[in-house]
């Protein structure tokens, strides 16, 4: 968790998947202090999609602990961001939606997640965010 599913017009080149992949795994971990091994990136190519929009992403995201609204409202601009970079398109050529759930109803690895800001080895600076 997360996972974040990008359906694309066209076909990324290899090249483009590593680098969206990166900039998305740093820009979840950077906005949420979530380790970088708990983050998933699928790719999906030739999807019909709305006109202007080159990539759509929807990311299933935990809630609760530490993860806000303002906080996941940050992580959908930074994701967008980081996924235009990778692409090399505009911001307004991607799409995000994003479905929230509470860690209880995560399993990974066989184990419950823990809530978010509760990550064992994570850093969780939460004052950053409570006072954003």
């Amino acid at each position: 968790m997360p996972l974040y599913n990008l359906a694309c017009r066209t076909p990324l080149s290899a090249t483009q998947r590593q680098s969206v992949a990166t900039l998305i795994t740093q820009a979840h971990c950077h906005v949420t202090t979530a380790l970088p091994h708990y983050v998933n990136v699928v790719f999906s190519d030739n999807w019909a999609l709305p006109a202007g929009i080159e990539v759509s992403i929807l990311g299933g995201v935990r809630i609760g602990g530490t993860r806000t609204h303002a906080v996941v409202e940050e992580l959908k601009r930074a994701l967008v961001a980081a996924t235009a970079q990778g692409c090399g398109l505009s911001p307004e050529a991607v799409a995000i939606s994003t479905v929230g759930m509470p860690a209880q109803w995560i399993i990974e690895g066989g184990e419950v997640m823990p809530e978010p800001g509760a990550e064992p080895g994570a850093n969780h600076p939460q004052a950053q965010h409570q006072a954003q």
